[in-house]
């Protein structure tokens, strides 16, 4: 028996023993395996967060050029602004600068439309009908352009006429009340001659304050008359006239050379 009773305390030491063993080798298996977890999730951490930096740093780029886009456009349209701005400004002035000359054409228009129409009274009838031919300067629907155009037009037809010498008929009323059929001879725009064809009537043509003046004159030589209306219609040769001038406020004696 009492070998028996030392070989019970062995055993279960061993057995023990065995026992803390595998006690130990599950917890360092379950280390191994919790470390092997882990690792694993490090692992797909890693690759999941080198995917995301590669997409992040795409993204980036992406990003960066898409602000230098935005930059440059902010800047493009900053300049743009800015020459707009200068633009409007130099329409706005252009514009106010554009109104002031408009409304002095249209006072230097009314001066001179006013003094064409104070002169009318005072042209020879030929001249006078070319006018009323033109059109009425007192139009309230004429334009400023249309004004200026039939101004340019009146002003022009009085500097022709006063540059030449120049032919025309028409009945003129004698102080009895007879319509007499003369010719005229005009010199310029402020003098002219006229005869009958027979040589009866004579008399001189002429501005004054009154307007366009016929006055009829037997001094005056209706042969010498006759002789330069002949003469400017190249009917006979070029010769010296004498023939009364007159001047706007007097009459004086002068030789015209046709």
């Amino acid at each position: 028996m009492p070998s028996v009773i030392k070989l019970l305390p062995l055993s279960v030491a061993f057995f023990g023993a065995i026992s803390v063993h595998a006690n130990s080798v599950n917890e360092i298996e379950q280390l191994i395996n919790k470390w092997l977890s882990i690792e694993n999730q490090t692992s797909q951490l890693e690759s999941h967060w080198l995917e995301r930096k590669s997409s992040m740093s795409q993204n980036l780029v992406i990003l960066e050029a898409e602000q230098q886009q935005l930059k440059a456009l902010t800047e493009r349209r900053k300049k743009n602004s800015t020459e707009l701005t200068k633009k409007r400004e130099q329409l706005i002035t252009q514009q106010a600068q554009l109104e002031l000359d408009q409304q002095q054409l249209e006072d230097q228009l009314n001066t001179i439309s006013q003094r064409l129409l104070s002169l009318q009274v005072q042209l020879p009838p030929p001249l006078l009908n070319s006018w009323h031919n033109v059109g009425d300067l007192t139009d309230p629907q004429l334009s400023s352009t249309e004004k200026l155009q039939m101004a340019l037009k009146m002003l022009t037809l009085l500097t022709e006429f006063q540059q030449r010498i120049s032919i025309h008929e028409m009945a003129i009323e004698h102080p009895d009340g007879q319509d007499i059929w003369v010719k005229q001879l005009y010199l310029g725009a402020a003098q002219a001659w006229f005869v009958s064809e027979d040589l009866t009537y004579v008399g001189t043509g002429f501005a004054s304050e009154l307007g366009w003046q016929w006055e009829f004159d037997p001094s005056i030589d209706a042969q010498q008359v006759a002789q330069g209306i002949a003469m400017q219609q190249k009917q006979r040769p070029a010769d010296w006239l004498t023939l009364p001038i007159l001047s706007y406020k007097s009459a004086t004696q002068s030789e015209v050379n046709e």
